[in-house]
């Protein structure tokens, strides 16, 4: 009998870092295809924190292509548990994992800091951050540091899905989700987890009637998620 086949489009390293946390029993139930729709690429951009009093990380993307020996103990403000603990590998002192966007603007607004704050960001994100922040009197600059360019799903990603065999696929951005519509040809069998509505938004059309959407957006509810379903792969 054919394996069920787990399909994850993050980047690379992402992907590597979100299976390991899965449960390695469940995983001999399924076979893993990775197929990245997006590489994590620097920018170059120049990145001057003289005048800011704390930073912004919204993932440990930024935190990685942040020049060396920035952090020193500086506070960071961060959206997800995954993106605080990059950062205190760097040397930020992390002051916060927000749940989300809404949740670290509330926070911030609610208790401004003293100064200006600096985005690091990626050239693609959602949530207006920086604006927001400014518009709530908490002066916030943007600096990009790194891009995030579309990849085309992979053969195998391809033959998985025109296949008849069972495919789990856990969405993670509502980018991403539109390019994987976009790419999509054909599906036979198709289960999407999605960490948000919005994802599921961006799908479009080509969305499947199988779609569960986590519990809260966040790296936690989604491997909960996955392995849920994964334990009705072992029970089949």
């Amino acid at each position: 009998m054919t394996n069920p086949i787990l399909l994850i489009t993050r980047p690379k390293r992402g992907a590597e870092r979100f299976i390991a946390r899965l449960d390695p029993v469940l995983l001999t139930k399924v076979d893993v295809v990775l197929s990245p729709l997006l590489e994590i690429v620097p920018t170059q951009n120049p990145v001057d924190l003289d005048a800011a009093t704390a930073v912004v990380f919204t993932s440990a993307n930024a935190v990685s292509f942040c020049p060396q020996g920035q952090g020193q103990g500086r506070i960071a403000y961060c959206v997800g548990e995954q993106t605080a603990e990059a950062a205190i590998a760097h040397g930020w002192r992390s002051a916060f994992a927000a749940r989300d966007a809404d949740d670290l603007v509330a926070r911030l607004t609610a208790d401004a800091p003293g100064s200006r704050l600096v985005h690091l960001a990626g050239k693609h994100r959602r949530g207006e951050i920086a604006a927001r922040l400014t518009a709530n009197g908490v002066q916030t600059d943007v600096v990009e540091v790194y891009d995030q360019v579309l990849l085309p799903l992979t053969t195998e990603a391809q033959a998985a899905l025109a296949s008849e065999t069972r495919v789990l696929l856990p969405l993670f951005s509502p980018r991403t989700a539109g390019h994987f519509a976009a790419e999509l040809q054909s599906v036979q069998n198709l289960q999407i987890v999605a960490i948000s509505a919005a994802v599921v938004e961006a799908l479009g059309e080509n969305a499947p009637e199988d779609v569960i959407i986590a519990k809260a957006p966040t790296g936690k509810d989604m491997v909960h998620c996955i392995e849920k379903q994964l334990r009705t792969f072992s029970l089949a």
